[in-house]
């Protein structure tokens, strides 16, 4: 039987396949500052998965726009942003054999969503897509990812050796890294953007992939 006694989990990219779709919302949103500026926002973007994105979207002002984001701009942008896509991430696919995963791991461990995407949104999309029976708790963006980790920890006496994160990221895996948790990655393929940041990383493409034997 599986050692650990809870479950994290990122939610884009590692329970939903929801990551192009958060990919062209970015890019229609910049496109009409030209092509260029479209194609580095795009770029960055899928090099940082994980990063919240209302500081994307301060970072793209001021390194491609040359400017500051106005708190108006910046909310009105993060409105728009969840108009574009939350409608897409409830309907998406998910990664293969997630909701297996959860039904079979869930059962006898706690699980726990720790996202980049605000609060309610994650949420929402979590119940819309009928998961939410699966976690003690979902986590979103207003708090960083490394404080959601210590929240779930000590909210719910964990103890870190016993827990295990899944996640698409480099801010996933220094969250775990950080609190003292094991991670193993979901990553598309060796030429992930985590899988090179990450010497000798453990992942996998998918949950089909993942054994007990392997956790």
């Amino acid at each position: 039987m599986p050692g650990f006694a809870a479950y994290i989990f990122d939610f884009d990219g590692v329970l939903a396949d929801s990551l192009e779709v958060k990919t062209r919302a970015f890019a229609a949103l910049f496109e009409p500052f030209g092509d260029s500026v479209c194609r580095a926002v795009v770029e960055h973007h899928r090099g940082h998965g994980g990063m919240p994105r209302a500081e994307k979207f301060r970072l793209y002002y001021r390194e491609f726009l040359g400017r500051t984001i106005s708190d108006v701009e910046l909310d009105d942008l993060c409105g728009r942003f969840s108009q574009m896509v939350i409608d897409e991430v409830a309907a998406c696919p998910e990664i293969p054999g997630a909701r297996d995963f959860l039904e079979r791991r869930c059962a006898t461990a706690a699980c726990f969503v720790d996202s980049a995407v605000p609060d309610q949104e994650i949420r929402d999309i979590v119940r819309r897509r009928g998961l939410d029976g699966f976690f003690a708790q979902v986590l979103g963006s207003s708090r960083s990812k490394v404080e959601n980790l210590r929240l779930i920890l000590a909210g719910h006496g964990l103890s870190a050796a016993r827990c295990l994160f899944f996640g698409d990221a480099l801010s996933d895996w220094r969250a775990a890294r950080d609190c003292g948790v094991s991670f193993v990655g979901i990553a598309p393929g060796p030429d992930a953007a985590l899988v090179k940041a990450v010497p000798g990383l453990r992942w996998f493409p998918d949950f089909t992939a993942v054994k007990d034997k392997d956790i």
